[in-house]
């Protein structure tokens, strides 16, 4: 065994090192097929994931279109434009417009781009670039906004997962300035065929709103912060007109519930819960039980501005004495605790209309 062994290793001897090292290049050929099968693959399931989002896209654009045109509004463009293969942008927008079509109001964007990655095709990610513009009563205000984030993610069904959007330095000129917004919402996925659950979850929190003489407001012209936490009622199908998706959605008790919504308005401080609905005309119907500091305050400021109708904010002003209190002794404002309400063209404090806004 021992001189067997001697005469492989003379044999092997013969032999270059690199003739060695190269005496199995098959490995390096399946690596390399191995490599390209596998992008091959990636790329395949991306083309076809994308040729579905794109199809499901130009679906949910003529859904929404018709849906505006339901209620007075309408969607314009130049041109748009889709892509399915992976390394293009999966498609854009330009010169989109966004208008009432009977009255001199719209929004303008010159240009929409979407695009999505390769490993999760269906999070698409939105950039809003070049100038932005809304017209409202003849009057042109310029909108601008930095870091601006947007992502809607669907599911195979075509419904959507979630939606995320950041903004910074939100300005609609003449109007109000935000340092930042932040919306979120997800969709609830449950077997339950019960109506009465949550559909859509969302929250939406915007920090420092400087008004920019909107309103008129003499105590502060900086909201500090507004933050509403809400889920959709009911599922809402998209598989007829918006119109009647909508109707049906309201025969079953569909509704918005409002967990969490507060605001700090220097003096004013408000937390409240409540529900929105929606009338047979699709007109908000508001109620929210709240907790507040400063209320009497501001409803003082807004009646001596005329906003407010000062015979029904003298039926409410006698309601809330009642009921008003220092939550502490050292409390420079009373606490209230009463319901306000959005319903009929009116805004009702303990039930009495205080404003009209017809």
């Amino acid at each position: 065994m021992a001189e067997n062994s001697d005469k492989i290793d003379i044999f092997a001897n013969q032999f270059p090192e690199e003739q060695k090292q190269n005496s199995r290049p098959w490995k390096w050929g399946v690596f390399a097929f191995v490599v390209v099968l596998f992008i091959g693959v990636l790329f395949t399931n991306a083309f076809l994931q994308r040729k579905f989002l794109i199809s499901h896209i130009k679906k949910q654009i003529a859904y929404s279109i018709d849906a505006l045109n339901q209620f007075g509004w309408d969607i314009a463009y130049d041109n748009i434009s889709f892509n399915a293969f992976p390394l293009l942008s999966l498609g854009e927008m330009s010169n989109v417009k966004i208008y009432n079509r009977y009255k001199r109001t719209s929004w303008n964007i010159e240009k929409i781009d979407f695009d999505n990655s390769i490993l999760n095709a269906q999070k698409i990610y939105f950039d809003i670039s070049g100038k932005q513009f809304l017209t409202y009563e003849n009057k042109v205000h310029k909108i601008s906004a930095d870091n601006l984030e947007l992502f809607i993610e669907v599911e195979n069904n075509s419904i959507i997962r979630s939606i995320s959007l950041k903004m910074l330095n939100f300005s609609l000129a003449d109007w109000f300035d935000i340092d930042e917004i932040v919306f979120l919402a997800h969709h609830i996925p449950s077997e339950n065929t019960e109506f009465q659950i949550p559909y859509f979850k969302s929250a939406i929190e915007l920090t420092d709103i400087k008004l920019n003489g909107l309103l008129n407001y003499p105590l502060s012209q900086t909201i500090r912060k507004i933050y509403l936490n809400s889920d959709i009622i009911g599922k809402i199908s998209f598989s007829k007109n918006f119109r009647s998706n909508l109707r049906e959605w309201m025969a079953k008790d569909g509704h918005i519930k409002i967990n969490d919504f507060n605001i700090n308005w220097s003096p004013l401080l408000l937390v409240g819960k409540g529900n929105l609905y929606l009338n047979e005309n699709f007109e908000p119907i508001l109620q929210l039980n709240t907790t507040s500091k400063a209320l009497s305050v501001l409803i003082d400021d807004l009646e001596r501005l005329n906003w407010l109708d000062s015979k029904g904010v003298f039926v409410t002003k006698i309601l809330l004495a009642t009921k008003s209190y220092k939550s502490n002794e050292t409390d420079k404002y009373l606490t209230v605790t009463t319901p306000i309400s959005l319903r009929d063209d009116a805004l009702l404090i303990e039930k009495i209309a205080v404003k009209k806004f017809n």
